[in-house]
């Protein structure tokens, strides 16, 4: 099914930093990225804020220069800062999917 493949899987072109080409990505269905265990890790990395990355600490610092930066225009109504996020790392901690209420 593809469920949680890793993205170096695809197969995709990298660009001069090592990033997936966005014409390649764009080939295949973000939902498929979404649980692969790159993307489960990010997301570990932002609810936990460890160090060496301080992932929490910059997607706040990054959402309040966003919020500052529309702050008063009429036409913005709200944001969404993440939309569905995996609680954390599902591979590391299977409970998450397993044990009700910590997935919701």
């Amino acid at each position: 099914m593809g469920i949680c493949k890793s993205i170096t899987s695809y197969g995709h072109r990298l660009d001069k930093d090592g990033n997936p080409l966005i014409e390649d990505c764009q080939k295949f269905n973000f939902a498929g990225y979404y649980p692969s265990p790159e993307s489960v890790e990010l997301f570990g990395r932002i609810y936990y804020n460890k160090a060496p990355y301080n992932l929490q600490d910059k997607f706040i610092s990054y959402w309040k220069a966003v919020a500052q930066r529309f702050a008063g225009n009429p036409y913005i109504v709200g944001y969404d800062p993440l939309n569905e996020p995996f609680p954390s790392n599902i591979f590391t901690d299977p409970s998450l999917f397993l044990v009700p209420g910590k997935f919701d």
